[in-house]
C-alpha cells in the first residue's frame, strides 16, 4: 500500500513537471528562467556586438583550429540569444555586460545586439548592462561637441534604463581612452564638459555619473592625476594581449604563452593600482587568438585553459578595490579568441571558474545547454558561399577595386581604369578547396595608352582560411595590351601556397597606369 502511494506521488510530480515544461515551450519561449548566483564581487564582461550578420561568422566557422560558440552562430539581435547569454552569465556570477558602443559625429552603429536583442529580452529586468564608448577616433576628435552628441544618443535611451548599471546610484559609463578628452581639452576643459554631461544625467532624473576611463596601455602618473582632476572616477584596461612581448599589434605571426599573460595581468594590476591609489578595476583575459580575423598575422597566446584562467581570476579578486568590480575581456570576442561565453570546445569550463571563484558558496549546479536539452537554437544555418565563376552579367558580383576608377558593369563585362601602376580588384568571400581547382582562367582585354608598349605583367593573389595575402601566395602572368580579347589560364597547382581552402582572391590585371581594363569572366577551373 505504501509503495502504491509513493508511486502515485512520483507519477503526479512527473506529470506536473511535464505540464509546466510543455506550457513553457508551448508559449514559444524555450529559454528557462535564470537562477542568479551572488558573490562578494561584481563581475562584468565586455560584450562585442559584431555578430548580427551571417557573413560575420564565416571566418570563425571555416577555421577548425579556433573556438566556436556553443549556442551556434547566433543571430545577435534575437532576444532568445540574448536571454541565453543573460541566463548563463547570471548563473555563473557575471552581473553585467559592458557593451562596446560605436558612434561618430552623432551617428550610431553596430547597435543591433543591444537594441534589438538585450533591451527586448524577456529577462533583461534581472540583468545589468552599461556602455563602453569605443571612441577609436584620434584624440583631437574628442571634442566638447562630440561628447554632447554622445549624450544626445545615450542618456535617455540607455543610461536612464531601469537595468542600467549604477554605482552609488550613478550610471556607470566606460569611455575607451577617456583620457583623450583630457589630452585634447586640457584638465579644466575636460572637467567642464564632464560636468555638463553629468548635469544632463541629473536633469534626466539620475543621480549623476560614474566615469570609467578604459585604457589600453600604461599611462604616466601625471596623466592619471590629470584624469582624476578632470573628473574620471576610476581607470581600467580593456585588454593587454601584447604585454611582456615585443609585439605591438597585428603584422606577423608570433607566439607567447597564456601562462605568461596571466602573470603579466597580475603585474599590470599591481602597477595600475599603485598609480591610481586604488581607483582601478582589474581586467582578466580568457585568451588571445586572432586567427579568425588576422589569420597568420598576429600574436597567438598558446595554452589557455580553465585552470590557468581560474588562477588569473583569483589574482584579480585580490586586486579588486573598494568598488569590488572585476572585468573580463570579453564575453564574446570570438574573432580575437578572448571568450568567456560557452564554446563547443570548452563547454562551460571558463564560466564555471568564474562561479567557483566569485560565488564559491553556491555549490554544484547543472548548466543549461539548449543542444543537450533538445531546444531550438537562435542561430543562422550557415552555408558558405562557394562561387567559382563570375560572369558580370548584371552587376559586379561583389567585386570591388583599389587604385581604380569606379567599377562599372554594362553589356556583361566589368570595366574600370587603372589610376596608377597597381590597380587591384578583390573578390567577395568565396570558399573553394584548392585541391579541386588547379587553374584559374580570366577573359580580359586592355585598352592601354599608346606609349605603354605591347605587354604588361598581371598578378593574382589569394588568401586562405589560415593565411593572409602575401607575395608567396601569388602567380604572375603576361598580359597583352592590344585591345583585343584574350584568355589567360594561370596554373596554381604547383604553388605550395595553393592549399587548404581559399577564401578570397585578388586580381592585379597589369602594372601600368591609365589603362582601361575590361573583364568578361573569371573562372576557377575544376580538376578533371
Amino acid at each position: 500500500m505504501k509503495f502504491t502511494c509513493i508511486y502515485k506521488i512520483i507519477i503526479s510530480i512527473v506529470i506536473t513537471l511535464l505540464t509546466l515544461t510543455s506550457l513553457t515551450y508551448a508559449a514559444g519561449y524555450p529559454v528557462p528562467e535564470p537562477k542568479p548566483v551572488k558573490g562578494d564581487t561584481l563581475v562584468g564582461a565586455y560584450y562585442f556586438p559584431g555578430w548580427s550578420q551571417e557573413d560575420r561568422w564565416y571566418c570563425l566557422a571555416a577555421n577548425d583550429a579556433v573556438q566556436h560558440p556553443l549556442l551556434g552562430y547566433y543571430r545577435e539581435g534575437n532576444p532568445e540569444a540574448a536571454d541565453w547569454h543573460i541566463k548563463w552569465a547570471l548563473e555563473h556570477g557575471v552581473g553585467f555586460f559592458s557593451f562596446d558602443f560605436y558612434t561618430e559625429a552623432g551617428s550610431q552603429f553596430i547597435e543591433t545586439a543591444l537594441d534589438d536583442g538585450f533591451l527586448k529580452a524577456k529577462y533583461i529586468d534581472k540583468f545589468k548592462f552599461c556602455l563602453n564608448w569605443c571612441n577609436h577616433a584620434p584624440a583631437e576628435m574628442m571634442t566638447a561637441k562630440e561628447l554632447e552628441r554622445f549624450g544626445d544618443l545615450v542618456i535617455k535611451k540607455y543610461l536612464a534604463h531601469p537595468s542600467y548599471l549604477k554605482i552609488d546610484g550613478k550610471p556607470v559609463l566606460f569611455i575607451l581612452s577617456g583620457y583623450s578628452f583630457v589630452k585634447n581639452l586640457g584638465i579644466e576643459g575636460a572637467k567642464k564638459e564632464f560636468e555638463k554631461f553629468e548635469q544632463r544625467c541629473k536633469d534626466a532624473g539620475l543621480k549623476g555619473l560614474y566615469l570609467v576611463s578604459c585604457e589600453g596601455y600604461i599611462m604616466g602618473e601625471d596623466n592619471l592625476k590629470d584624469g582624476f582632476a578632470a573628473g574620471i572616477d576610476t581607470f581600467c584596461l580593456y585588454n593587454y594581449p601584447y604585454a611582456g612581448t615585443k609585439v605591438t599589434g597585428p603584422g606577423k605571426h608570433e607566439e607567447a604563452s597564456y601562462a605568461d599573460l596571466v602573470d603579466q595581468g597580475t603585474g599590470l594590476w599591481t602597477h595600475w593600482n599603485n598609480l591610481c591609489k586604488g581607483a582601478f578595476w582589474p581586467t582578466v583575459m580568457p585568451g588571445w587568438d586572432r586567427r579568425p580575423w588576422c589569420k597568420d598575422a598576429d600574436l597567438l597566446r598558446t595554452g589557455s585553459t580553465p585552470a590557468l584562467f581560474e588562477k588569473s581570476l583569483k589574482s584579480a579578486r585580490e586586486h579588486a578595490n573598494k568598488d569590488k568590480v572585476v572585468m573580463i575581456e570579453a564575453w564574446n570576442e570570438w574573432g580575437e579568441g578572448s571568450v568567456l561565453e560557452p564554446s563547443v570546445e570548452w563547454k562551460f569550463g571558463y564560466l564555471d571558474k568564474v562561479r567557483s571563484v566569485f560565488a564559491p558558496k553556491t555549490g554544484s549546479h547543472k548548466d543549461a545547454d539548449p543542444k543537450s536539452m533538445g531546444l531550438p537554437l537562435p542561430d543562422f544555418d550557415l552555408r558558405f558561399p562557394n562561387t567559382d565563376t563570375w560572369k558580370f552579367d548584371y552587376n559586379a558580383d561583389g567585386w570591388h577595386g583599389a587604385n581604380t576608377s569606379t567599377i562599372s558593369v554594362e553589356g556583361g563585362v566589368l570595366s574600370f581604369t587603372a589610376l596608377n601602376g597597381d590597380p587591384q580588384i578583390n573578390s567577395p568571400i568565396s570558399y573553394l578547396k584548392c585541391s579541386l581547382y588547379p587553374k584559374v582562367r580570366i577573359r580580359m582585354r586592355v585598352e592601354a595608352p599608346a606609349d605603354t608598349g605591347d605587354k604588361s605583367i598581371g598578378q593574382i593573389f589569394w588568401s586562405t582560411i589560415k593565411q593572409g595575402l602575401s607575395e608567396s601566395a601569388s602567380e604572375k602572368f603576361e598580359v597583352i595590351l592590344d585591345g583585343n580579347w584574350h584568355e589567360y589560364t594561370i596554373n596554381l597547382r604547383n604553388n605550395p601556397m595553393w592549399n587548404g581552402t581559399m577564401d578570397q582572391f585578388r586580381l592585379d590585371p597589369l602594372d601600368v597606369s591609365d589603362a582601361k581594363i575590361i573583364i568578361d569572366e573569371i573562372r576557377f577551373l575544376k580538376a578533371k
